[in-house]
């Protein structure tokens, strides 16, 4: 478990470290404008990795975690595999209506589509398999090793303003590479063999994981919506000051994916004892992301300045108070992922976060047209707040029951 947490926490520090490096010299190399354009393109890509990723990332990692034999890990990832080349086709036939109809994205149509490359890269990249038999070495080296060009990448053709196609493609390649030498890495290795192409077994994958895909997408919608709602009220210029402090609380956020990744699979096999190990291991969680947010809430605001510069405030103070979201989202992760997935409360987990969803379209845009960013924020704190509360809840209840 140790050295999976370790593999893990590396692919998480490639994920994240190595475009911190290279996040201030894009601000200052393409301008806020352009590097906002990035970030607005970058919002929409997201939602179609999302799409493409529809929740298998528990669903089947679930199913790998509880399998007994490599039969039954070759149908998983045959069907998921499958599944995957299915939503991959939509999504392109839908990014291509998107970038033709609304004019914010049409202008940056050359952007969108080089960056949906890196979609194409990312559904051979199958963290699921690897998570679910918990062997994360390779696919963690594989990782850095992508990290690694994007950062040569950026360092190496991306010179002025006029070279944000060459910054999207440095971002493409980071998820492109992970899928080509997963492919290698599990066909060498002999560890699950691709069984061929079946719509039924793709649609029964798809439905099976569509409750989870749906509380994704609705967390998704309160999160990368909000650049976008931002790119609407006002302009690229303020999506790139709220997506530098937004990109500093992902890197922050890293930090928990490894342990939360390695604690699901195991938890998902001891569920018997949901209740102690939840206990266990929440609190452990829980006390690691307090002493964190409390560090970034004291001296958050002075590391941004120190790494953006002083034009950068709004970001500095807007980092500062997004450590009360970080410590949220680290509860909300014991009470769903750990807590109600595991016990096969899908459909109940995706109510919850549909009715938050449709909570945060009634305020977000009150909010950030009325109080600006900050008005953003606030709205994104009360909308996970509210989810969180209502989890809690709903897994206590569930909890007495199982007992």
């Amino acid at each position: 478990m140790r050295k999976n947490i370790f593999y893990l926490l590396l692919v998480q520090l490639s994920n994240y470290i190595f475009p911190l490096i290279t996040l201030p010299y894009l601000v200052r190399t393409l301008g806020v404008d352009k590097f906002g354009y990035l970030m607005l393109g970058q919002a929409l890509i997201q939602y179609f990795i999302l799409m493409t990723d529809y929740g298998f990332n528990f669903s089947a990692t679930k199913k790998i975690a509880t399998s007994t034999s490599i039969d039954e890990r070759n149908e998983v990832y045959t069907e998921t595999l499958n599944a995957k080349m299915i939503l991959v086709t939509l999504c392109l036939f839908l990014m291509l209506i998107i970038i033709n109809i609304i004019p914010m994205f049409h202008s940056i149509s050359i952007v969108c589509i080089i960056l949906f490359i890196g979609v194409l890269g990312n559904i051979f990249f199958p963290v699921y398999l690897f998570q679910g038999m918990e062997k994360m070495k390779s696919i963690a080296w594989v990782t850095v090793l992508a990290r690694t060009l994007m950062l040569l990448s950026v360092f190496l053709f991306v010179k002025d303003n006029n070279d944000i196609n060459a910054a999207a493609l440095a971002f493409s390649i980071a998820l492109i590479v992970p899928g080509m030498m997963s492919i290698y890495l599990i066909r060498k290795n002999h560890i699950v063999a691709y069984k061929g192409f079946s719509f039924s077994k793709a649609f029964i994958a798809i439905k099976a994981s569509t409750p989870l895909f749906i509380s994704q997408i609705a967390i998704t919608f309160y999160t990368t919506f909000n650049s976008i709602l931002i790119g609407h009220v006002f302009n690229a210029r303020q999506v790139g000051i709220y997506s530098a402090a937004d990109k500093l609380r992902g890197a922050v956020q890293s930090l928990f994916i490894p342990i939360q990744q390695v604690v699901f699979p195991r938890i998902n096999v001891e569920r018997g004892n949901i209740k102690e190990k939840l206990k266990f291991y929440g609190s452990l969680f829980i006390l690691f992301s307090l002493i964190i947010c409390v560090s970034i809430f004291l001296i958050g605001d002075k590391i941004v300045i120190l790494y953006f510069g002083t034009q950068y405030a709004e970001s500095a103070n807007l980092f500062k108070w997004m450590s009360v979201l970080i410590f949220i989202v680290s509860v909300a992760i014991v009470f769903s992922q750990w807590g109600m997935i595991t016990l096969g409360r899908e459909k109940m987990l995706t109510k919850i976060y549909i009715v938050g969803a449709l909570l945060h379209c009634t305020y977000a845009p009150f909010f950030t047209k009325n109080f600006g960013l900050f008005g953003t924020l606030t709205a994104v704190i009360l909308t996970e707040l509210t989810i969180t509360v209502v989890m809690g809840v709903f897994l206590y209840k569930i909890i007495k029951r199982h007992k």
